[in-house]
């Protein structure tokens, strides 16, 4: 195709350099020039494009990609260029999205120079499914592509384009997309002159003669980096688009992954590796792609250091924005390190007021760089939910710190003057933190916990069934509504279990763990999966800077407690929707029942037995009723007979209103970060603990109080204890 721009002075035409790739070409532009003859004239030097397979930018000042798409643009173009008095105009010429080219593979195109050098161009950032056997081809398949399968590395190649380009950010953001234009369009450059001022870059071969170079400057009147010089063409023998460069570095990973590591924190940079090959068709190291989120968490979070002396901040603004608060912050007085932080919102205060007085309480091990606890204590609402009600984080677990939490956690709960009961794993810490600062509350331990370490005291080597079968029968125990029963289940327990079993419950009270025996009401939450979910709720936390950790808690529990305000408003049963299906089950269990009265408020039901029945003390003989705090079958059938509202006979904490009180109070939001350290924070400064391993896995739960060595089976006497067949001292 013959080029059909018509000729004329060329002292009173515009100079259009048309840049496809990497390779370009000068044309002459006059006032009469049509839109179709530039694209002609493009379409006869670059012989692999057709017309409608490409579409054009061109670029002035502050306006890099300017659209010509018309005779109109074509006009406006140059009218734009001469009243800025300028004589050439960068034109690119880019592959039309969804355009099936061929021959758009081909590596290389011929130039129109005078010396006919071949002109190396780079392939499309895309993947391609290739249908060739042969040799060359099969291991180039991935260095060209229909456009369907882009990458999201192909605008990178739009990251340097002409002379005057400006970049906001600098010299920083100059050389950022340097190496990501370098990268996609497979070349590798040196720096020979590279400063805060100036950078000067040219091609990595030029000993072969590349003549590629680019000029950046700062302007000094606005701060702006600008492209003073740039030849955007190679000469050299090779400029192919691969899935490895030499060009990748920390700091290119930080500037793509910045935007998905604020969305998701706990990103780890395994994904961050596939990501980059799946999306981009590169492939990183492990070790790249961790420098690099680490950089991205440094820009999205701050300084993990500096976030320890930002508590002081939020501490005041915390107590300001939502009076009734209790937060302390408290750290070494000889290094000024931090030791620990308890949090309670005033809105949590005045909300558990209408909850179960029942506490769980939890701990993980954080993951930030300077580890530490996070301690949790959660409540339960009406409609089953967890109740976030405080926290703290400990530079560590130890005995003095859990002391420090419940002592702070006495100081929020004593004036309601309830009897708290508190349900737990076993610790020893934990222990006598309750049993010092809250000697009339009660303590439950969390029949989940204790199940795993019934199965650790047996070895393998025991049948499945064998440590089934035990677990049985100490659930048996635990549930047993009678001492009693209990005491019968125990012997049985004791019997099949033998001396592990034994040695076991030596130091397990049976007031913490057997209804039975267990003074407090649990409310039929011995197990503690209530913490399960307050630790699910905060792990995508855990790994963030300590304030920001802090400031992401507050703002979840702000957002749960609006949540759940506005869905309580919608609601029109006298229970909580959860409870009202709970109830109405409970109903038809009962319904073919015959019942009898024996007095104003006692009843007989006659179900699979005879089932006793105290509406006015809220006592039913099968004891499920006391047990959980809800009305059972019998206390239901019963309440009808009686000519009642069922309603009556359900504890208010499992009603709407309570509900709607406990989310009533809501969470002023915090003013941003920012802003941190303004006038009237405590002067102090506040350092990070000393970085220290935590014990076992990071996110590990809470340790019993001891682990049970593993029961030994003697070889001689068969006996199970802590003996073998050489240490056996048994009369056979």
């Amino acid at each position: 195709m013959e080029p059909k721009l018509e000729s004329g002075r060329l002292d009173s035409a515009t100079l259009a350099k048309c840049t496809y790739r990497s390779v370009a070409f000068l044309t002459a532009l006059y006032e009469n020039s049509k839109y179709a003859d530039i694209c002609d004239e493009i379409c006869s030097r670059f012989k692999v494009l057709d017309i409608g397979s490409f579409e054009l930018t061109y670029a002035i000042p502050d306006h890099p990609n300017c659209l010509l798409q018309s005779d109109m643009d074509v006009r406006m173009m140059l009218m734009c260029l001469e009243m800025l008095n300028i004589r050439i105009v960068d034109i690119l010429v880019k592959d039309r999205v969804n355009s099936n080219i061929e021959g758009a593979g081909q590596n290389h195109v011929e130039s129109a120079g005078s010396n006919n050098v071949p002109i190396h161009t780079t392939p499309m950032s895309r993947t391609v499914e290739t249908h060739s056997a042969t040799g060359e081809n099969e291991h180039l398949g991935n260095s060209t592509s229909h456009e369907d399968n882009a990458y999201l590395s192909q605008g990178w190649r739009e990251y340097i384009s002409h002379a005057g380009q400006k970049f906001e950010g600098g010299a920083t953001e100059f050389r950022n997309k340097l190496r990501m234009y370098a990268i996609e369009m497979g070349f590798r450059f040196v720096y020979t002159r590279n400063d805060k001022f100036r950078v000067i870059a040219e091609c990595f071969k030029k000993s072969e003669g590349c003549n590629w170079h680019i000029f950046g400057a700062s302007c000094q009147a606005n701060g702006y980096f600008y492209i003073r010089s740039l030849n955007n063409v190679h000469t050299c023998t090779s400029c192919t688009r691969g899935p490895k460069s030499k060009m990748m570095s920390s700091k290119i990973i930080s500037s793509v992954i910045v935007d998905q590591i604020r969305e998701k924190p706990t990103i780890k940079p395994a994904d961050i590796v596939k990501d980059f090959k799946q999306q981009y068709g590169l492939d990183i190291s492990y070790r790249i792609a961790w420098a690099g989120t680490k950089l991205a968490k440094s820009k999205v979070h701050g300084d993990e250091s500096l976030s320890y002396h930002q508590l002081v901040w939020y501490r005041d603004a915390l107590m300001s924005t939502n009076p009734g608060s209790h937060c302390v912050l408290e750290s070494d007085p000889g290094t000024s390190r931090f030791q620990r932080l308890f949090v309670c919102y005033g809105a949590c205060i005045e909300g558990f007021q209408w909850c179960r007085p029942l506490l769980f309480i939890d701990a993980i091990f954080l993951k930030s760089k300077y580890k530490g606890q996070l301690i949790g204590a959660t409540g339960k609402d009406g409609n089953q939910g967890y109740f976030p009600f405080a926290f703290a984080i400990m530079d560590s677990e130890s005995d003095e710190n859990w002391s420090w939490f419940f002592d702070n956690l006495a100081k929020v709960l004593t004036p309601e003057g309830r009897t708290i009961t508190f349900v737990s794993d076993r610790n020893k810490g934990l222990i006598e933190g309750i049993s010092n600062i809250f000697p009339t509350s009660h303590h439950a331990f969390c029949l989940d916990g204790l199940k795993k370490n019934l199965f650790s005291i047996f070895p393998a080597t025991y049948a499945k069934f064998f440590q089934e079968r035990i677990v049985d029968l100490f659930m048996r125990c635990a549930y047993a509504p009678t001492e009693a029963a209990f005491e019968f289940n125990l012997k049985n327990l004791k019997d099949e279990g033998g001396a592990p079993i034994k040695t076991f419950l030596e130091n397990l009270p049976k007031e913490n763990w057997s209804y039975a025996y267990f003074k407090g009401n649990g409310y039929g939450e011995i197990c503690n999966n209530v913490s399960e979910s307050f630790t699910s709720w905060v792990s995508e936390l855990w790994m963030l800077p300590i304030c920001q950790m802090v400031d992401g808690l507050g703002i979840k529990l702000m957002d749960i407690i609006a949540e759940r305000n506005r869905e309580a408003g919608q609601w029109s049963s006298v229970l909580c929707p959860e409870m009202e299906r709970t109830l109405n089950k409970t109903l038809i269990v009962g319904k073919d029942w015959n019942v009898t009265c024996s007095s104003a408020s006692v009843f007989v039901v006659h179900a699979e037995g005879t089932i006793t029945v105290d509406l006015s003390n809220h006592f039913c003989s099968c004891h499920d009723w006391q047990r959980k705090g809800f009305p059972c079958a019998h206390a239901l059938v019963s309440g009808q007979k009686n000519s009642g509202s069922i309603y009556d006979y359900v504890s208010n904490f499992f009603k709407s209103s309570y509900f709607r009180s406990s989310y009533a109070t809501l969470i002023s939001p915090i003013p941003d970060m920012e802003n941190a350290m303004h006038e009237g924070s405590d002067d102090r400064v506040i350092l990070p603990p000393l970085s220290r391993k935590s014990p076992g896995p990071m996110a590990k739960k809470l340790q019993s109080v001891e682990k049970l060595p593993r029961a030994i089976k003697c070889g001689r006497c068969g006996a199970v204890g802590r003996h073998n067949k050489k240490t056996c001292t048994a009369n056979i």
